[in-house]
């Protein structure tokens, strides 16, 4: 029970962290849609734009020691404090980081029961890690511009200034240095000096310096290459040190599957795919550009031998072919891959994430230092980006309670309920056909007293193939029927659908296309709630052949058997907060 009521505080927090922006936007990790190759790439397009300017970029990096044990809690409830975090919510965070025991077991052996002083935050816990981002908020707080910025990722925090030569950078490496050694005192944390490092990015060795700088009595010398959240960055970004460890780790994690026995090739290919392959590819969007000709040869070597491991082909035989005979991706193909899904998810990210703004200045650089986000933009050039829906964070609160969603197929509840005979019931389709995503939908009403039940239906375009799917369609048809519903008070409603994603979707929103038009049946769900009124979203296959659903069917096939003249799309959703 502990852990959930964590993890509960923990969503809500951070719930309230991507909608009121508490934490600084350049804070990485813990976070939704905020990932470690996020953070490297932002570093090294600001390397490039360093480069494009004549400049270079001189960066240092802390590490801290211990960082959940190493929290001081009267510092984490002033910072939460500072940050507009309720005085309730605040009691419980302190008690949850007092009065903590610990126990040691070795070999059944169990000694007393004592109690921590200093205690910090639980390793393990889901709440420790969105409470550190609160910890070392103001160590991170500065703005990223053309002279310098900062990230961090959870208890990695990387600070950089740009001058024209490394020289000219030591007083901005000194600054850094100085506040963040003030937060080490003021926090009561502790960087570790063996992490500490400080690098010049050119590739121009007379722009560099060698020169040590001092770090608590310590003289810590500017090095050729440093690690970076997982990856070894060199001075001039050719990455041969990180793509010859990559390959490495993929051989090791080859030469394990090797060990396997009586494996079928579709397993052996599985288990490449999910080891070996995904662990060469970490950050490939970073360092794919380098990774050419001779510098390829440690990944192809990882390639032939998994190639073996799924049907033991000699060693000996080209690449090439060693690929296709085990049927699987290049290392070439499998960055590609990689880097057109980064390059679409990165046009529906919010405009809260600093990574945003680049894709609109991406083409807009000059001809020399090109970044590799410009290879990638020139190559994907035809795809339209402009257009797409950007994801946010959460579709919905952490507090707003879910609809009921049945999607057994052998559930009976489901037909129970569907063929309730006083439930309300509407049932809707879409399809995609003659270029254009057309739905449909039947609202059917039964009298409380006399007569018959009425019917009511509905059909519209939502819009081009390539701008819209089937399941967008399914979603904005259960918006429309939910929207257009009578007042109802204290009635059961039961809305069908065929379309088995879009039901679990709206019974589980995540971070994904359809977020408006969730919000929207929501809006509409919430609305009938107060009214007493009771829904449930049922998923019926399409062998079911519910009357409603064939009907629905039917006006959706009229929508989209003819391409209209203009489109009459789904109305925009009035979104209430």
């Amino acid at each position: 029970m502990g852990k959930i009521l964590e993890e509960v505080i923990a969503e809500r927090i951070s719930h309230a962290v991507e909608t009121h922006g508490l934490l600084p936007t350049n804070h990485f990790g813990a976070r939704k849609q905020r990932s470690a190759e996020q953070a490297l790439m932002l570093l090294q397009e600001q390397i490039y734009a360093a480069w494009r300017g004549r400049w270079i970029l001189s960066l240092v990096s802390f590490d801290v020691k211990g960082a959940y044990n190493g929290v001081c809690k009267e510092r984490l409830i002033q910072r939460l404090r500072a940050r507009g975090i309720p005085e309730d919510l605040l009691r419980w965070i302190e008690a949850f980081c007092s009065d903590r025991t610990a126990t040691i077991q070795i070999n059944g052996q169990t000694s007393e029961m004592r109690s921590i002083p200093q205690a910090g935050l639980p390793q393990g816990s889901p709440l420790s890690p969105i409470m550190f981002l609160f910890f070392n908020e103001d160590l991170v707080q500065r703005h990223i511009d053309c002279y310098g910025g900062a990230i961090a990722f959870v208890d990695d925090f990387t600070a950089w200034v740009t001058g024209s030569t490394a020289e000219s950078n030591r007083d901005g490496i000194n600054e850094i240095i100085k506040k963040a050694l003030d937060w080490e005192r003021r926090s009561g944390a502790t960087f570790e000096a063996e992490k500490t490092a400080i690098i010049h990015f050119t590739r121009k060795a007379y722009k560099s310096d060698s020169e040590p700088f001092a770090i608590r009595g310590q003289l810590v010398r500017p090095k050729t290459q440093v690690k970076v959240l997982g990856m070894i960055m060199d001075a001039g970004l050719k990455y041969k040190e990180h793509i010859a460890r990559a390959a490495t780790k993929g051989l090791k994690a080859a030469m394990e599957l090797q060990r396997l026995r009586g494996l079928t090739p579709r397993t052996a290919r599985q288990l490449f795919t999910a080891t070996v392959a995904l662990v060469v590819d970490y950050a490939s969007n970073v360092w794919m550009h380098a990774c050419r000709y001779r510098r390829a040869s440690p990944i192809n070597r990882v390639q032939r031998i998994g190639a073996n491991v799924i049907v033991e082909t000699f060693l000996t035989v080209a690449t090439d072919v060693a690929e296709a005979e085990a049927h699987i991706a290049s290392a070439h193909e499998r960055f590609w891959r990689w880097a057109i899904k980064m390059w679409i998810d990165l046009h529906t990210l919010p405009t809260t994430n600093p990574l945003r703004s680049f894709t609109s200045l991406i083409r807009k650089f000059r001809r020399y230092n090109r970044s590799p986000f410009y290879e990638v933009a020139v190559a994907l050039n035809e795809i339209p980006m402009e257009e797409l829906e950007a994801i946010n964070p959460f579709a919905l609160a952490p507090w707003v309670g879910r609809v009921q969603a049945i999607v057994d197929e052998g559930d009976s509840l489901g037909t129970t309920q569907a063929d309730l005979g006083l439930a309300v019931r509407a049932a809707v389709s879409s399809s995609a056909r003659n270029g254009v995503v057309g739905v449909g939908g039947v609202i059917e009403i039964p009298a409380l007293v006399r007569g018959g039940p009425k019917l009511e239906r509905f059909s519209f375009t939502l819009g081009m193939r390539t701008e819209q799917n089937p399941f967008s369609g399914q979603l904005a048809a259960m918006a429309y029927a939910l929207r257009h519903l009578p007042d109802l008070e204290y009635r059961s409603v039961a809305l069908l659908a065929s379309n088995k994603a879009a039901v679990l979707t709206v019974r589980n929103p995540r971070q994904q296309s359809g977020q408006e038009y969730v919000g929207c049946i929501y809006d509409s769900i919430n609305v009938l709630r107060v009214k007493g009124n009771v829904v449930a979203v049922i998923w019926m296959p399409t062998s079911a052949e519910h009357r409603l659903l064939k009907m629905a069917k039917k006006r959706r096939e009229v929508r989209a058997k003819t391409v209209p003249s203009r489109l009459r799309s789904f109305p925009e959703c009035d979104r209430r907060p």
